[in-house]
This record gives C-alpha cells, structure tokens and sequence, in this order.
C-alpha cells in the first residue's frame, strides 16, 4: 500500500513524463493516462477520507 506522499510523487513523475512527451511529439500509452486518473482518484478519496477519520 502506498503513502499519499509516496502517491503525490508518483502522480508528479507521471505528470512530468507527460510534458517531456508531449513536446518531443511521442505518443503517450493509453495506460499513462488510465494510471493518472487513477491515482488522482485515490489521492482525492485520501484526502477526504483523512478528515473523516
């Protein structure tokens, strides 16, 4: 399991591969763009969950 710290940076890394793809013109793998709606979702269920806890 994954700290949300540990989640952040990897959304980052993602989020920034991203960028370095888009101006050297590669296609981005459909699966990059599932991982980081993915990850946004969970941080976000984080964040609300933390203050209900």
């Amino acid at each position: 399991m994954l700290t949300l710290k540990e989640k952040l940076y990897l959304l980052q890394l993602l989020k920034k591969e991203k960028r370095k793809r888009f101006w050297s013109f590669k296609k981005n793998d459909p699966v990059h763009q599932q991982l980081t709606e993915k990850l946004e979702q969970m941080i976000r269920n984080e964040q609300v969950n933390k203050a209900h806890l």
